[in-house]
């Protein structure tokens, strides 16, 4: 038997976590550094982003070129005044986000592999469908509809049309897929990087009734609550298989649509994170 038969399998899976590419990329980097070795890569929204990247063997320098050079109006597309205003007239019925996507569409054309399959690695993205109202799970495909599918962030993004099914962002329903990648290469240990939803805060004594919350607010901190919930159970589940999880957490981040500038903060404090969290097991 071949060597790699011997050697146990190990995942990585990406959360999501808006604008999280840079804080992947860095625990990318740092994972590589390690000289771990995946037999497969998940990735949810953002996370999407650089598994596919990293299934299609691109190099951290590649990675940081695209990363760190992209401007907002590389990706940020958004309709007119005209056509807001027309939709918010009709109380915006029928209108699905903010954003086209065209243009983030445009700027995944830099990762070499055009298909999913086409991955020298096993990768598997994940969306909310819409249609079926489901997770699914992307190991075949066009990549680019892909992403496009996982990072449809609801509101900012418009929903993604794939065949006769609409999607939005796969962190809708689950923020690191990692049950999926189980099953798809049935590893001996899974190491997730999971970026904090921006809702999960402490909040002593129910402080966050004063601080003036909106009802989007609460909102979106229910759905991170559950998020959060759903990931511990997965977690539990696979543990229960025997199979190890190892999280790389990472808590704050700098940037944002406005905030490109940051990128290349988050991409090293994550790198420096990772490396301090794995060293001493995987040195």
């Amino acid at each position: 038997m071949d060597k790699e038969e011997h050697t146990p399998k190990v995942g990585v899976a990406f959360s999501s976590g808006f604008f999280g590419f840079f804080a992947h990329a860095g625990f990318l980097s740092a994972i590589r550094e390690l000289k771990i070795q995946p037999s497969g890569y998940s990735g949810a929204s953002s996370g999407a982003i650089i598994a596919a990247m990293a299934a299609s063997k691109m190099s951290d320098e590649e990675i940081k070129n695209i990363l760190f050079n992209v401007k907002k109006t590389e990706f940020w597309d958004p309709d007119s005044l005209h056509q807001i205003v027309k939709a918010g007239l009709k109380l915006f019925r029928g209108y699905g986000g903010y954003l086209k996507g065209q243009r983030f569409g445009n700027l995944l054309e830099q990762i070499p592999a055009k298909r999913i399959e086409d991955c020298p690695i096993p990768l598997l993205i994940t969306a909310t469908n819409l249609t079926y109202q489901r997770e699914e799970s992307f190991i075949k495909g066009d990549l680019k509809k892909a992403i496009q599918a996982s990072g449809a962030m609801p509101v900012l993004f418009k929903p993604v049309v794939i065949g006769d099914t609409i999607y939005v962002d796969g962190g809708m329903v689950n923020k690191a897929p990692i049950q999926t990648l189980s099953e798809l290469i049935h590893p001996a240990k899974i190491i997730v990087h999971l970026i904090k939803s921006s809702g999960l805060k402490d909040y002593p004594n129910n402080s966050f009734f004063r601080k003036s919350f909106s009802p989007w607010q609460i909102y979106r901190l229910s759905v991170d609550i559950s998020r959060q919930k759903a990931y511990q159970r997965q977690c539990l589940l696979l543990q229960q298989q025997g199979i190890d999880i190892v999280t790389v957490n990472t808590d704050a981040l700098k940037a944002g649509p406005n905030s490109l500038e940051y990128g290349e903060i988050d991409y090293n404090n994550t790198r420096k994170n990772t490396l301090s969290v794995l060293s001493k097991q995987f040195s």
